[in-house]
């Protein structure tokens, strides 16, 4: 069973279009070092969000028309283990790839 809880949520600057989401995947390889734990960068097929996922929790990006919002959805052991300054780590360096391109 996973726990789902909204993060963050803020408005966008411009909409998510098919160079953002290159610029995102770009950012994210380049930064990836920066996060203490395996993760894959995962766009789905037919929404506009992303997943930055690993096994103990996965980081949920979903754009809308004018705003975007964080989910985390946790396992029961990342539910134990993750702190307030993890998930505000994590809200951070997503934060900082979609400032970096603009959005």
């Amino acid at each position: 069973m996973r726990w789902k809880e909204v993060l963050y949520t803020r408005r966008l600057q411009r909409p998510l279009d098919d160079a953002t989401r290159e610029a995102i995947t770009g950012e994210f390889a380049r930064r990836r070092y920066e996060i203490p734990m395996p993760t894959e960068l995962l766009w789905h097929s037919q929404l506009p969000q992303f997943t930055i996922k690993s096994p103990l929790v996965s980081f949920v990006v979903k754009f809308g028309r004018e705003e975007m919002q964080v989910d985390a959805e946790l396992s029961l052991a990342g539910k134990a283990m993750a702190t307030q300054r993890h998930r505000a780590k994590a809200v951070g360096f997503i934060e900082s790839i979609v400032t970096a391109i603009g959005l």
